[in-house]
């Protein structure tokens, strides 16, 4: 993880505790886990991204904490056939979800997924979509950035917090910080 990325995760998780209780309606970064909590076996991006911040939950976006990761990995096993999943379970990890759907990540190349929206449940789409390259990418963008609109709405309270933190400026958008 970078740190302009660590970083900006703390103070987003201190501005998050001055709007306490209110705040926890939308949104908490949790606090950076323990090394011996996060499993030694995770692909390096998601286990520097648990050792900054132990889950995130973002409006319609959650990332899994490292105790509540395994629980989220029945979605591999509703994956359509025609995506790479059912072929090779072991090579995808769920890391979250955006709006109750699954976010992938694939272990060989720490590349985002997920399968867009066509209209249908995602198990029943036959659209399989590469959001980022890393998670640091995803997070950055999707998560803490103009991005999140692309994939949820511009109009939650989560969306407003980052516009009140400056961070959906067109400056960002222009930045190339989109994947």
């Amino acid at each position: 993880m970078t740190p302009d990325l660590a970083q900006l995760l703390d103070e987003l998780r201190a501005d998050l505790a001055e709007e306490e209780p209110a705040s926890l309606a939308y949104a908490q970064i949790g606090d950076p886990a323990d090394e011996g909590e996060v499993p030694a076996e995770l692909p390096t991006g998601l286990r520097e991204f648990l050792l900054v911040a132990d889950g995130l939950r973002a409006g319609a976006i959650e990332l899994a904490s490292s105790g509540r990761l395994a629980a989220v990995q029945y979605f591999l096993d509703y994956a359509p056939d025609f995506s790479p999943i059912p072929q090779d379970k072991a090579g995808w990890l769920v890391v979250g979800t955006r709006s109750d759907e699954p976010i992938f990540l694939e272990r060989a190349t720490g590349a985002v997924w997920y399968f867009p929206p066509t209209g249908t449940e995602w198990f029943m789409g036959d659209a399989f979509a590469e959001l980022a390259p890393d998670l640091d990418s995803f997070v950055h963008y999707y998560v803490l950035g103009p991005g999140y609109a692309e994939l949820v709405t511009d109009d939650d309270q989560w969306y407003a917090f980052l516009h009140r933190q400056g961070l959906l400026d067109e400056a960002d958008e222009d930045d190339g910080a989109q994947p």
